[in-house]
């Protein structure tokens, strides 16, 4: 119908290719959002039309986008519309989405593909007095979500919310992989989950577009407002993506299998992850039983000749070896930790290139906390290796902090490998003219929080409580007369020491062991 519309207009007139982009990107989001199944097929042929011909079979199909919901009245009178459904598809938007990073967006759809966008950023009062909490909270409407860990620890720790009767379709994957055989099955994005399990035709454009932006160019792009059309595309699109079809054909299959039970143990897990501790204990004890397991057999049935290349990358014996520390690994034998170095040697080499290659354009996706450990392994060219890649990671990662933020952002706003690379800075004071002042500002601010984590602990712990002397000193330079730090961090490490020292004793470091 869309292409036949298209078909008979016809306009003269000039291209811009940024504008080209942008109305293609909306077109992606659009079909994804509405659940055209030959979206990509759509996609190619509009790239075919004149921009001015594609803008019209634009506004044709995005003549009813998501209602985005800020008044309270009609939040109650939207959820009072869902409490009628016994399915319905939950995502969430934020900034660095989680414990302390804040939800700022609620997206609800139900089986017929209406959707409904909570903008929680203008009213954080539509999940109190407009009851979207209340339907969150529901035990009769099933919530089919995806990976759900750092949406609920939002809801939990920011608005005291607890989600309830959550069908997560990546625990589903995970526990039907392991049903087929799979001992250390990998996540999957949402595209390849929705191509796994029969859903929607799913187009990325869109989505890689969105990321990209916050990512390396925007960091508080879920904060701002007035929502772009694809932002609301985006955000829409994820909720219509994974119902019907992928609920019903993974519940189908846990039904069939008896698998329910350890189903609904696994999203309890999920749901709690961010929440209480032994839950997040509990899935690492059982992934690192698995890990040991697998390694135990490579090391029984391969031969002292195994190579790395002897493993496929997407296989069980592969990731149990990519998941083992290095040290563990020496411990385990000769071989294990050779195929371990190899593997090490393998990925860092692999690392290397796509940093040449990207450079400042490489997007950093996680912590680089275990890249840290490498500096220390005992194979030099691994060590070595891992000090300039490191390097390079803070580099990037430090100019997208100069690029996605300015003096007024929060740190909440920052994602871990962010904060990871300002603590790599070593400046002389909160003036020193070697660091942009954006990044000096945000660093500042950073120390104070990590000082005050550790003088909550010290609360809580007394004299059990444990420093490493490295952090010991640098409160002690805090402290310093001629140090040029804030005021304000000076003042909390001042006093921070002198409770240390009536606990400890006087310029002792902290062991936990004070009074035995």
């Amino acid at each position: 119908m869309i292409c036949a519309y298209a078909q008979k207009l016809s306009i003269n007139g000039t291209e811009s290719p940024t504008d080209v982009g942008r109305v293609l990107n909306l077109f992606s989001g659009i079909a994804h959002w509405q659940g055209y199944q030959d979206s990509l097929v759509l996609l190619r042929y509009l790239y075919s039309l004149r921009y001015e011909v594609q803008v019209k079979v634009i506004k044709v199909m995005a003549s009813k986008l998501p209602e985005v919901i800020e008044n309270t009245a009609r939040c109650r009178q939207v959820v009072g519309i869902l409490e009628g459904e016994q399915v319905l598809a939950v995502d969430c938007e934020g900034v660095s989405l989680g414990v302390d990073g804040p939800l700022t967006l609620v997206q609800v759809g139900n089986y017929s593909g209406e959707v409904y966008l909570f903008d929680i950023l203008k009213n954080k009062d539509l999940l109190g007095r407009g009851r979207l909490g209340t339907l969150l909270e529901s035990g009769n409407i099933v919530k089919v979500m995806q990976s759900c860990s750092n949406d609920s620890a939002a809801f939990y720790h920011q608005f005291n919310l607890t989600l309830k009767n959550v069908f997560d379709t990546q625990c589903a994957n995970l526990l039907i992989q392991e049903h087929k055989g799979r001992r250390l099955a990998p996540p999957l994005k949402l595209a390849v989950i929705c191509e796994e399990y029969g859903g929607k035709g799913f187009s990325t454009e869109l989505k890689d577009g969105i990321k990209t932006e916050w990512m390396k160019m925007t960091g508080d792009i879920w904060a701002k407002r007035p929502m772009t059309e694809e932002m609301i595309l985006y955000a829409a699109g994820d909720v219509t993506a994974i119902v019907p079809e992928v609920y019903e054909n993974q519940k189908r299959y846990l039904e069939d299998n008896n698998l329910l039970a350890k189903f609904e143990e696994r999203v309890e897990e999920e749901i709690f992850y961010y929440i209480d501790h032994s839950f997040k204990q509990k899935r690492r004890d059982r992934v690192d039983a698995n890990v040991k397991e697998i390694i135990r057999n490579i090391d029984a049935t391969y031969s002292s000749n195994a190579s790395i290349i002897d493993f496929n990358e997407d296989g069980d014996e592969y990731r149990a070896l990519k998941r083992i520390h290095f040290r563990e690994a020496a411990d385990v034998s000769v071989l294990i930790d050779r195929l371990k170095t190899e593997l090490v040697r393998k990925d860092f080499i692999d690392l290397s290139e796509k940093l040449e290659q990207e450079g400042e354009d490489f997007v950093l996706m996680r912590s680089k906390v275990h890249l840290f450990d490498y500096e220390k392994h005992p194979d030099k060219l691994i060590a070595d290796t891992a000090k300039i890649v490191n390097r390079k990671l803070n580099d990037i990662a430090l100019k997208d902090v100069r690029t996605k933020y300015d003096m007024q952002s929060k740190l909440v706003f920052l994602s871990q490998i962010e904060k990871e690379a300002l603590r790599s800075m070593r400046p002389s004071g909160f003036d020193d003219p070697d660091f942009p002042q954006v990044t000096l500002h945000l660093y500042w601010l950073l120390m104070e929080e990590d000082l005050q984590k550790k003088f909550d602990e010290f609360k809580e712990t007394q004299r059990s409580f444990k420093m490493g002397e490295g952090y010991y000193k640098k409160m002690k330079f805090y402290i310093a007369r001629r140090t040029r730090v804030p005021e304000s961090l000076k003042r909390k490490a001042r006093m921070f020491k002198n409770e240390l020292d009536r606990t400890f004793g006087r310029d002792v470091v902290p062991s936990g062991n004070a009074g035995v």
